[in-house]
């Protein structure tokens, strides 16, 4: 039997617009895409999963005989979002580019045409699927038509056919459902109903009479309550099922052939798909023939990597001297692993000229390929040559595993990864989607080569053939990619950030990553015994107040025996999906001082956390080869500019609780070396009374003076002398909250004191620091104007929430997380950017001296080096020299350098 779909265009988009506005899903250019990502989605689903022969799509076209009929007819519906209207033009234009009709009619609703269509589709005994987010079409459902809908989560779907409907409907009759809605009407429609009648009565008065003609033909056998209710609004419940009942007979006929789902345009779904950054749907997108491709409106201007696999000495030495004659040469390895210092090398790829790329296999389990040694001599001479420009994405990546294998990489004058991060900080920042975004190209995924989940294996055992295409494309997009983004960088005034920061780091980054730092894993054994015995006796005596003994870490367990058995306060407690109620962090530190069995539990919260993530993981992570522990840097990993670290992330050493920071202790030098840390005193306060010229705070950094005792005394009006603990404290989480955007409200939530006192703080504040609330006002302004905000180099970080094309699709909250992030980000990101010109400097001055220290880490404000004993007092000359004067600031930049054998029992010098 012959299938037609047919997608009711408004409401599957408005379900997705909802359902999917959580997720902020939008260009890197700030364009909202969630309704048009979902109606894709579930268009790609459909064609995927019901094969259909025809397809077509319905939409609403302005006001229906309904309205005449019944003016109220849908009047309390919110005015349409402001970007919905622009999402409903993109998704036509996705329809377009698969070449699927539109049919709608005036005065006709999206649902009466498709109820339409489906009854003509009937008549030529074809079936039918209808797709929506309405429920109202379940009155069209026959044995030959069905409506699939989204389930509470858009990506769920179900479909409802007439057993469905008697099973959700206490037995009714997909027409009964009319007659339903002539008794309780639909508030979405604001279709009246008759008051006083709800689902349950109608139900029960339809299976026993079918019909509002049953019903009111037996109306002295209805219940009292109900009858005068039902004789009260008699030409109401009439109107309301005439208002909600689809029309089967509206002016639109079922042209099949005009349905049918040939050949489509894919170029240009790919083209639309490439300017929305779907490229996670490309791989969904049904093919289409060669023929069609041909009559493409959109023919691909990108063609195909050309590949050469180079495996023989000929090859090597034909590679060599195009090498020789290249102005610039992109380079990529193929390895075993993501981890730099455990990954095999596998194969090299190189790029001299667009359209092209070598492959050079040598680590493979099988085929004719060159000893990595042969290749490694033959190319050393022109990849160590620093007079040769190279070019790579994720750079320092690729260079770490070339230099664990003897080939040391130098030249590198871009890294395209870098490059788009600066462009566009909030945008995908992989090859793929890189590719895809520039250059509408659809590269093949790693997981088609590798496959996945039990199948999964390594690049090694992939054969040739199949890499090398996969390997020489890496190359060749990012040659593309860099003469591309050169201008761009130049357009946006980014080149000196990207020259003179971000680049000379590359090198810095890979020296850290492959020095590691020493573990002593004997004492983290030592301290997991001991967590596992505190453990032990928490449980003993949480299981104590309990009837019988749970499982702590069942969140539905302790659920049950703190709000079950122990009957503490549910008062605005929202219960999770199981039924139970939260036990979250936030809810148990609601709890405190409710009952003993809370401090206890919080306890154990902290210890199993502080175990599992650091105490029992850490050790296992230490390279067998190095013995040491080895973090990965991502330069690209924040929109503020600032490194982050992962596997493991070293950044995130807790250090709130002090059983927390004896972790640190773990981290330790090896025989006859010291770790030294430098750590930037207050730069981000320093950085802001720069960016502010505030004079009190630029004369209290100038003289030295302790600036959160400064601000304390002035806004208490005490002497400095005379300020409290408790004051400066204050005082403190006022002058950090400020940089983060707090406002009073959240200062005085976060402090306990009365919102009238945190009020008259931050006035006096002000007024004691106007430069300050004058720097917040206008970063805020500028945020909105221009749409992004820039730190003292240049480094942008774009608001498109902000702007005025933003305000029809954005809350009051959204809008002000946004302003908060666009005054955070110029003193966050200068901060970030001071200490990465630091790092180049510090390693570049230990070279000069010929030093043997080495950088180990770089967390936040602070750089631990690892340094022999007899050097320690030369590096710590060299890092306050080195340090202090990386960026002149209106205010002097201090530098802490604390000396200790691990990075926990440090002392200051």
């Amino acid at each position: 039997m012959s299938k037609l779909v047919l997608i009711d265009g408004h409401a599957l988009a408005y379900r997705a617009y909802f359902a999917l506005q959580t997720a902020n899903l939008a260009t890197s250019h700030g364009e909202p895409t969630h309704a048009v990502y979902g109606f894709c989605l579930m268009l790609l689903n459909v064609l995927q999963d019901e094969q259909p022969e025809y397809l077509a799509v319905t939409f609403d076209v302005g006001e229906t005989f309904r309205h005449r009929k019944y003016p109220p007819y849908k009047a309390t519906r919110d005015k349409a979002p402001e970007d919905m209207h622009h999402q409903i033009e993109r998704i036509k234009q996705v329809i377009a580019a698969f070449g699927l009709p539109v049919v709608t009619a005036d005065g006709f609703e999206a649902d009466d045409v498709l109820g339409t269509l489906a009854r003509q589709a009937e008549a030529r005994d074809i079936e039918t699927l209808i797709v929506t987010g309405d429920r109202d079409t379940f009155q069209l459902i026959t044995p030959l038509t069905k409506v699939l809908i989204s389930g509470r989560r858009f990506s769920d779907r179900e479909v409802y056919d007439v057993a469905r409907v008697a099973e959700k409907y206490g037995g009714l009759t997909p027409p009964q459902l009319v007659e339903m809605k002539g008794l309780v009407g639909d508030k979405s429609d604001n279709i009246p109903g008759v008051k006083g009648i709800g689902e349950k009565t109608a139900i029960k008065l339809l299976k026993q009479y079918e019909t509002l003609e049953g019903i009111y033909a037996h109306l002295d056998e209805v219940p009292a309550r109900f009858r005068s209710k039902l004789e009260a609004e008699r030409d109401i419940a009439f109107l309301s099922r005439d208002l909600g009942r689809i029309v089967t007979d509206a002016p639109v006929k079922l042209d099949l052939p005009a349905c049918r789902l040939a050949d489509y345009d894919r170029q240009a779904v790919r083209h639309i798909f490439q300017e929305l950054e779907f490229r996670s749907l490309m791989n969904r997108l049904p093919p289409a023939t060669e023929q069609a491709q041909q009559l493409s409106m959109f023919p691909s201007d990108t063609p195909p990597t050309k590949t050469v696999i180079v495996r023989d000495t000929a090859a090597l030495r034909a590679l060599v001297g195009a090498l020789r004659q290249a102005p610039l040469v992109a380079f990529d390895v193929e390895t075993t692993s993501t981890d730099p210092m455990q990954a095999e090398l596998v194969g090299l790829s190189l790029a001299v000229q667009e359209g092209e790329g070598y492959y050079l296999p040598v680590g493979h389990a099988s085929g004719q390929q060159l000893a990595w040694a042969t290749v490694r001599d033959a190319l050393a001479p022109l990849m160590t040559d620093p007079s040769r420009p190279k070019t790579a994405h994720n750079a320092s990546y690729d260079i770490n595993v070339l230099k664990g294998v003897g080939l040391p990489v130098a030249g590198l004058q871009w890294d395209t990864m870098i490059a788009e991060w600066l462009i566009n900080p909030s945008a995908e920042v992989g090859l793929k989607p890189v590719a895809f975004r520039r250059l509408g190209i659809e590269m093949t995924d790693i997981q088609e080569l590798i496959g996945s989940g039990a199948k999964q294996t390594t690049m090694d055992q992939v054969p040739i053939e199949r890499a090398a295409p996969y390997a020489a494309a890496d190359a060749d997009v990012t040659l593309r990619l860099t003469a591309l983004q050169a201008p761009e960088l130049d357009k946006l005034g980014l080149r000196r950030l990207f020259d003179q920061v971000e680049m000379p780091l590359v090198p810095v980054i890979v020296a850290m990553e492959r020095a590691g730092i020493k573990l002593d894993t004997a004492y983290l054994e030592d301290m997991a015994k001991k967590l596992r015995a505190r453990l032990g006796e928490l449980e003993a005596t949480i299981n104590a107040y309990l009837p019988e003994p749970i499982n702590i870490n069942s969140t539905q367990q302790l659920s049950q025996a703190l709000f079950e058995y122990l009957k503490l306060p549910t008062a605005g407690l929202k219960k999770t999906k199981s039924g139970h109620y939260s036990t979250s962090a936030r809810v148990l530190a609601s709890l405190k001082g409710k009952h003993p069995i809370i401090t206890h539990i919080l306890e154990h919260r902290e210890l199993r956390k502080l175990l599992g993530t650091y105490v029992e993981a850490l050790p296992k992570l230490v390279n067998p080869r190095t013995g040491r522990l080895h973090t990965s840097f991502n330069q690209a990993g924040t929109v503020t500019g600032r490194l982050s670290s992962s596997n493991p992330n070293l950044q995130n050493i807790p250090m709130r609780t002090e059983l927390g920071r004896q972790v640190r202790r773990a981290f330790v030098a090896q025989r006859g070396w010291r770790l030294v840390s430098a750590d930037y005193s207050q730069v981000e306060l320093r950085v802001l009374a720069h960016l502010c010229q505030d004079p009190a705070m630029i004369d209290a950094f100038r003289r030295g003076m302790d600036i959160h005792a400064t601000t304390a005394a002035a806004v208490y009006g005490v002497d400095i002398q005379a300020v409290t603990p408790e004051q400066r404290s204050f005082a403190k989480r006022v002058n950090f909250g400020l940089i983060y955007g707090m406002s009073s409200y959240r200062l005085a939530q976060e402090t306990g004191m009365p919102r009238a006192e945190a009020d008259k703080f931050v006035r006096d504040y002000f007024a004691r620091f106007p430069g300050v609330q004058k720097y917040l006002e206008q970063t805020k302004r500028q945020a909105a104007e221009q749409g992004y905000v820039e730190t003292l180099m240049g480094r942008r970080r774009y608001f498109p929430a902000l702007s005025k094309q933003a305000r029809g699709r954005t809350n009051a909250m959204q809008r002000a997380a946004a302003e908060r992030e666009a005054i955070n980000m110029p003193v966050q990101g200068t901060a970030a950017d001071i200490m990465k010109v630091a790092m180049r400097r510090v390693y570049d001055a230990l070279q000069a001296q010929g030093l043997r220290a080495r950088m180990l880490l770089q967390v936040h404000d602070e750089l631990v080096l690892e340094v022999p004993q007899a050097q320690v007092e030369q590096v710590v000359t060299l890092l306050r020299r080195e340090m202090s004067e990386a960026y002149e600031l209106s205010v002097p930049l201090q530098v802490d350098v604390k000396i200790g054998r691990d990075w926990y029992t440090m002392e200051t010098v």
